[in-house]
């Protein structure tokens, strides 16, 4: 080989080598996508403003002030017969998604006052996905408030992969390939009043860790100024006065993402069968009658104090109606859960044991 030729072989395998290296983050759904059994904690620091987008750019998170004390994040399957919905429980709400496909889907939302289900869903995250990506979903949802106030949810999502550069996390530690995605979520609720408002959270990920280490979220509440002593045209003027109403960041430990093992999310009764840690305070239940035609009456029994309720959802998981939530003391317990105004049909109930759940089915008859 002569010498011309042999530095041409060495500048391609160089060229290559540095071109394999420099290759793009990429989210995919092995990889990324939410995992039934994962927890793991976040914590809020002060809002640490994103910054511009582009490429080959710097951030720095090694001083960060922690604000609260950590968050826990659980996901898990809400219904074991169907793997491809999860929840996931943060301050006692709890998010229903669906991976469908290559797509991951938001379903809706639930807790002590508020029921959503999105009838048209929300697109979170297509796979793969990486820079210069961007996806866009319009989504509607109903639910009701406090039993009593029906509302209403329309809105638009836009994720873009906007960023990539290097991150230094807060142990020093600097790692070169992070790539931050960009989602904004605009939305109008109708309940007993009207906002709209616009969500953006900013997101960054690094290679081998499923969920993101860093978030910066803002909340923009957009309404229309009323009107001035001085105008004297009694008409309302277009312009959009727009207020942040909330921001922070949140930090995710990569040390403290835990899998939870089949030992500690389930243990066994006394036939040798696993169990859900739910199962072990809600016990000896029975739902009667079933087949129902009015009333359900939920006979049960509580190992420890807990915080009770329960929800109920149509067969393709639409919540349907819920109970308030109780605290209620360790033995015997009877519960009604109100029927007469569903249609013939397969539910499944659900029942909130703290930030636990069991899921039962019942046929309306």
């Amino acid at each position: 080989m002569n010498k011309f030729l042999h530095i041409i072989v060495i500048l391609s395998i160089s060229s290559f080598a540095y071109t394999y290296s420099q290759a793009p983050l990429k989210l995919t759904s092995e990889k990324n996508a939410y995992q039934a059994g994962d927890s793991l904690y976040k914590y809020q620091v002060e809002y640490k403003d994103p910054g511009s987008r582009g490429r080959e750019l710097e951030w720095d998170f090694s001083n960060l002030k922690i604000v609260n004390e950590e968050y826990l994040i659980k996901y898990f399957l809400p219904d074991r017969s169907d793997k491809s919905k999860l929840c996931g429980m943060e301050h006692r709400t709890r998010y229903y998604y669906r991976m469908q496909a290559d797509s991951l889907w938001a379903l809706g939302f639930e807790n002590y006052t508020t029921l959503m289900n999105y009838n048209k869903p929300e697109l979170k995250l297509k796979f793969p996905f990486t820079y210069g990506d961007t996806l866009y979903s319009a989504f509607t949802g109903k639910g009701i408030y406090c039993n009593m106030l029906p509302l209403h949810v329309k809105g638009y999502t836009r994720v873009e992969a906007d960023a990539e550069g290097t991150i230094k996390l807060p142990d020093n530690k600097k790692v070169s390939k992070a790539l931050r995605t960009h989602t904004l979520r605009y939305y109008t609720e109708t309940g007993k009043d009207s906002v709209e408002m616009t969500l953006d959270t900013y997101s960054w990920y690094v290679k081998g860790i499923r969920y993101p280490i860093f978030e910066s979220i803002k909340t923009t509440l957009h309404r229309l100024p009323p009107l001035s002593l001085g105008e004297g045209s009694g008409v309302r003027s277009n312009a959009v006065a727009d207020t942040t109403v909330f921001h922070t960041s949140f930090y995710y430990s990569p040390d403290e993402l835990k899998t939870l093992s089949d030992a500690e999310q389930n243990t066994k009764d006394t036939n040798g069968n696993p169990v859900s840690e739910a199962e072990t305070v809600f016990t000896e239940a029975r739902l009667l009658p079933n087949p129902v035609v009015n009333n359900l009456n939920i006979d049960f029994k509580l190992t420890r104090t807990a915080v009770i309720w329960f929800t109920v959802h149509n067969n393709i998981g639409v919540p349907m109606l819920q109970t308030t939530p109780q605290t209620l003391n360790k033995g015997q317990h009877y519960s009604t859960i109100p029927r007469n105004k569903l249609h013939t049909g397969t539910y499944t109930v659900y029942v909130h044991v703290d930030d636990m759940m069991v899921s039962r089915v019942v046929v309306k008859k």
